[in-house]
């Protein structure tokens, strides 16, 4: 199914980490870039949607949470889902859209040294971004990109398609244009 590039992630065994019921869990880092990435992940509790599908054989009858594509869980029933995602900035702040995130971080660092980076991105300045991440593992891997522009943040790419999360495991910045 989604198996390009899994190798190196599963390799590292970079999995998503247990949660007991109410927690939630928070990473914050700053990329090379000087950008500050917090990440907000909680428990997934099934009784509050809609489920379709999301078995415990992955690949096998797809996986829809309230009507919509499931992103991280490799069609079972996600773990958990990301609470919010912010990036800041020169001292502004942007929520990032992270709808359909599951499974997502986990409490892995940002990257493994000589290996592979996460999160990446940069800012021209406080009201313009191009923010990329890496998130999951294995089958369940997926990318996302957001831009700000004008300070107005849209996710533009949320996929598992396997050639583009090669791109962004290979190219995790993206390209800065003058």
């Amino acid at each position: 199914m989604r198996t390009v590039a899994w190798i190196v992630v599963l390799g590292l065994g970079l999995g998503v980490s247990a949660y007991a019921a109410g927690d939630s869990t928070s990473s914050e880092f700053t990329l090379p870039s000087g950008v500050t990435i917090r990440i907000v992940e909680g428990p997934f509790n099934p009784a509050k949607h809609k489920i379709k599908g999301c078995t415990e054989v992955a690949g096998t009858d797809g996986c829809l949470i309230d009507g919509r594509f499931v992103f991280g869980s490799a069609d079972e029933l996600p773990k958990t889902y990301v609470k919010s995602i912010t990036a800041t900035f020169g001292g502004r702040s942007y929520s990032l859209d992270v709808s359909q995130m599951y499974n997502a971080w986990g409490g892995r660092p940002l990257e493994v040294k000589g290996v592979i980076r996460y999160f990446g991105g940069s800012c021209s300045d406080t009201m313009n971004c191009t923010l990329r991440g890496l998130f999951s593992d294995a089958a369940g891997s997926y990318v996302a990109e957001w831009q700000i522009a004008n300070g107005i943040s849209a996710r533009t790419i949320l996929t598992w398609s396997g050639d583009i999360v090669s791109e962004f495991i290979t190219n995790i910045d993206p390209p800065v244009y003058e």
